[in-house]
């Protein structure tokens, strides 16, 4: 194993999609000479398209301790990955997966004896969801789906109870979640490779402490005197650049014959207690103080509100904030294409992993009026989904009733209309995203305003998507008094939710003086 060499700077390594919509795999050199003309990273799935993004993030930032500024962006766009090539080619001993003293990423204390077979990295946790193979089937992966593995391990990865550290035999051995886990992680999408890196590329401004406060010197991990080594710990990053990269696992890879049937993983460092990943994280977005998840069962544009707008109790991810004034300086186009990655899992068991993408004009990332139309029209589509709960007065509830089925949640559950009206909705978002651009109106106090045409519009779509969905969903049931029952409580409760805000709240002081009245008579 000494004699082995595969240096990630000369070998191919990478997956990317070529200007032919070809896979191929590139070295890192390859792929920043080359990155003009790439269309995109093509992990083996989600998650590893995510670290692999992150990292190349962080060899960037490396090379040009940058942008400080709109300027210096400009200046790494016309350098053209040159600099990146020269710190890469003089930087090969850090990206060597055998180098003799500092292979990439791993710890060489680790022995033998705490590896386990690549196939059973999942089965660790409480879930073999993910693992396919068997301790009979020889398993084994090439070297570069190896280092990619490593580098998706030290950036995506599950809490799970994993080896002792070297000189232990007791105590916590759970590794933590790495703070990508069960968040959406935003990536803007250029056309090019070169587009996207650059569009991902967050102002790094350490002496206006931008994005995070440097304390001490903030290089990448594999460039400190311990690395990827040493008893695991509580360690608050540097900076940006030590957090991207960030030693969150121990590994050291064990091969034979060029390929690697054998992994050694251990718990890496964590952060203290206390200290949370928001103050360096730029790709995530939050509501209430809590980063917004991932959801393998919620359409994303449901949370498109919290990618484009920083308002009350949300913040929006900090890149978003570096592209609006990348586009105060023109240096940007006018669509943005949001890619939403990540790995969700509850607690040690893996769920499942997803992708997703959706498009919208810039403006929507400059403007806070239209992003703010924009929330008020997603507010009114989840407002609809009461339709399909069970409590008393829904239309659910007055079905079970006639049917004289008291459990209603079960039944609503099964009829499922909220799936169908989700996914009715779904094509009818896209146009609105495109039209309230265009529906604006600047009134008296100056300040444009947007949607006084295309919201109730849209206020008929979704309601139009709520009665047929509910409609549909209640087909199968052959008792027509229950039905009628149902679509009079739909009825109903559609003109109720569309009701102008100020006439219920007319109508609730109405009520409420008539029970007054009512209670003054009683006492009389």
């Amino acid at each position: 194993m000494e004699s082995q060499s595969f240096n990630l700077t000369r070998e191919k390594w990478i997956p990317v999609l070529d200007p032919d919509f070809r896979i191929q795999e590139l070295s890192l050199v390859e792929l920043f000479r080359e990155w003009e003309s790439l269309k995109e990273i093509r992990g083996d799935n989600p998650p590893t398209t995510l670290a692999l993004y992150r990292f190349l993030l962080a060899i960037m930032h490396r090379a040009y301790l940058g942008p400080t500024d709109t300027d210096h962006w400009k200046e790494i766009f016309q350098d053209n990955g040159k600099r990146v090539v020269e710190y890469l080619q003089g930087s090969q001993d850090c990206f060597d997966l055998f180098h003799p003293t500092n292979p990439f990423m791993q710890d060489p204390a680790l022995p033998i004896e705490r590896a386990v077979p690549v196939y059973a990295i999942h089965t660790m946790s409480t879930s073999e969801v993910f693992s396919h193979e068997h301790e009979w089937s020889g398993y084994s992966i090439s070297l570069p789906e190896a280092a990619r593995l490593l580098v998706r391990l030290q950036g995506v990865d599950i809490t799970s109870l994993r080896a002792f550290y070297v000189g232990q035999d007791s105590g916590n051995r759970s590794a933590v979640n790495t703070p990508t886990m069960n968040v959406a992680n935003v990536l803007l999408k250029g056309r090019t490779l070169k587009e996207t890196l650059m569009l991902n590329l967050m102002q790094y401004s350490p002496e206006n402490e931008i994005p995070s406060v440097v304390a001490g010197e903030d290089v990448p991990t594999w460039e400190t005197e311990v690395g990827y080594t040493g008893q695991p710990k509580k360690e608050i990053p540097a900076g940006y650049i030590h957090y991207l990269t960030f030693p969150w696992r121990r590994l050291r890879l064990f091969s034979e014959a060029g390929r690697v049937q054998q992994l050694a993983i251990t718990m890496g460092n964590s952060l203290p207690e206390g200290v949370e990943a928001r103050q360096w994280e730029c790709s995530v977005a939050y509501k209430e103080g809590k980063p917004v998840r991932l959801s393998l069962h919620r359409q994303l544009w449901r949370d498109a509100d919290s990618f484009l707008l920083t308002a009350s109790k949300q913040t929006r991810p900090r890149i978003v904030d570096w592209l609006a004034e990348l586009k105060s300086e023109e240096l940007v186009n006018n669509l943005v294409v949001f890619e939403v990655l990540g790995m969700s899992a509850d607690q040690a068991k893996p769920l499942g992993w997803s992708s997703a993408r959706f498009s919208v004009p810039i403006q929507f990332v400059t403007d806070l009026e239209l992003a703010q139309s924009l929330k008020s029209a997603i507010g009114i589509a989840e407002n609809h989904q009461q339709i399909f709960r069970s409590f008393k007065g829904s239309p659910y509830f007055s079905l079970a009733e006639v049917l004289k089925n008291g459990e209603t949640e079960k039944l609503s559950k099964a009829l499922d209309g909220e799936s169908r009206y989700w996914a009715i909705l779904d094509q009818a978002f896209s146009r609105l995203l495109h039209d309230l651009p265009q529906d604006n109106q600047t009134v008296a106090d100056g300040i444009t305003r947007y949607g006084l045409t295309t919201l109730p519009a849209w206020i008929k779509t979704v309601q139009d998507a709520a009665r047929r969905a509910f409609t549909e969903s209640i087909e199968s049931i052959r008792n027509h008094q229950a039905r009628a029952a149902a679509l009079r409580t739909l009825e109903w409760k559609l003109a109720e939710l569309r009701a102008d805000p100020r006439e219920k709240k007319a109508q609730k002081q109405k009520t409420a003086k008539k029970k007054q009245k009512k209670e003054q008579a009683v006492v009389q």
